[in-house]
């Protein structure tokens, strides 16, 4: 009986195996363009690491009415255009003020979710992955500005 519990033990372990630095490496790389593009303008950047399909949202209230905010891949695009603009976040310097947490929760197979945040400007992230033809990109976002900025 404990050689059977052993090797169950073993095959459940097998996927956490798979887990490499370079998964690791994927996902903070897709985060960082996904932040860095966003909040210097850099649209090929946004692209490169977000999923077409994405799905952001943030939970607002109104008074007693309370709803999501959504934005799509192209609505976060057209967002870090602004941004470039000097509409937002101006004079931001990626690598430099802009240094974003980024804290990888969980790698499962081909999914992962992490969550980000910036003490500076005040907003966070918990964010979906995905892997599909080697490269890590952002599928889901949840988001809001931290309140104990």
């Amino acid at each position: 009986m404990k050689k059977i519990i052993l090797m169950l033990a073993v095959v459940l372990a097998l996927p956490a195996l798979g887990q490499t630095k370079e998964d690791s490496l994927g996902i903070k790389k897709a985060i960082t363009d996904y932040i860095e593009g966003w909040a210097t303008g850099n649209v090929e950047r946004i692209q490169n690491a977000v999923s077409p399909e994405l799905s952001k949202r943030r939970v607002a209230a109104s008074g007693e009415l309370v709803f999501a905010q959504d934005m799509s891949r192209s609505l976060l695009c057209a967002s870090a255009l602004a941004n470039a603009k000097g509409v937002r976040m101006q004079d931001l310097t990626p690598g430099k003020e802009l240094v974003p947490e980024i804290k990888i929760l969980d790698i499962d197979g081909i999914n992962a979710s992490a969550k980000t945040w910036n003490a500076k400007y005040g907003f966070f992230d918990y964010i979906h992955l995905s892997k599909a033809g080697g490269k890590w990109m952002i599928v889901n976002v949840l988001w809001d500005m931290n309140s104990k900025k």
